[in-house]
């Protein structure tokens, strides 16, 4: 089976595993991480504010301990949050279409010990860090190759599939009655459905540049189809 066929395949899988709630959590603690780890960043970036510390949560859900005076900064490093997933999601495909499968496993431990010695401060979250890092370890310890591609493919399109429900998440807690809306709408006061909108399509155009320029997407449904046709004409001959 190709590369392309397995990301399909993995992609569907993200999207069910999405839905299960004990799946759910445990791997959506990855995308929350990115998501952190990259307000962090942008905290730092300013030189205005001071984030040292993550706690990621039992619902799958995180914060960061930061000070921000100004919405305007608020703002950008929320949105710079939900946009920077998208682009590791680009560069992990980009790295699947090169077949770097033990480059995409080597990223997440790396990110995973960086993380443990510098940001997450709280038990839960430093005990599923650990646990990650020991289930990604283990293939790379016995050099199982079959594994590494498929656990490298299913986290990359977890990462991509996780973005796209954000953005779906804050669209639906804008129709809430309860007023709670999404972090970015709450600072900028902009309607929440305009924010999930425009984060969907951002999310939308990602998938589409992945499929269509990392991995040819069009091209490897053309041989499919060619190889179809092929099956086809070789049953009615014989």
């Amino acid at each position: 089976m190709s590369t392309t066929s397995l990301i399909l395949l993995y992609l569907a899988a993200a999207l069910a595993i999405s839905s299960l709630p004990m799946f759910r959590v445990y791997f959506s603690l990855c995308n929350t991480l990115i998501e952190k780890i990259i307000h962090v960043l942008a905290v730092i970036a300013t030189r205005e504010g001071k984030s040292n510390k993550i706690k990621l949560y039992k619902n799958g859900s995180g914060e960061t301990t930061n000070i921000v005076n100004s919405k305007i900064q608020k703002v950008m490093i929320v949105y710079i949050g939900y946009t920077g997933t998208l682009l590791l999601a680009m560069g992990l495909f980009y790295l699947l279409s090169f077949n770097k499968f033990h480059w995409v496993i080597y990223f997440f431990i790396a990110l995973m010990v960086i993380s443990l010695l510098l940001w997450i401060r709280n038990l839960f979250g430093i005990l599923w860090a650990l646990s990650f890092v020991a289930l990604l370890a283990v293939p790379l310890y016995f050099r199982n190759e079959l594994v590494i591609m498929h656990i490298s493919i299913f986290l990359s399109s977890l990462i991509l599939i996780q973005a796209i429900i954000n953005a779906f998440q804050v669209i639906r807690q804008s129709f809430r009655t309860e007023g709670k809306q999404g972090a970015l709408a709450k600072i900028a006061r902009i309607p929440a459905v305009i924010c999930g909108i425009a984060l969907l399509g951002q999310s939308l155009y990602a998938a589409y540049f992945i499929f269509n320029e990392v991995l040819n997407f069009k091209a490897a449904m053309i041989r499919f189809e060619l190889l179809e046709i092929i099956q086809i004409m070789e049953k009615f001959i014989t």
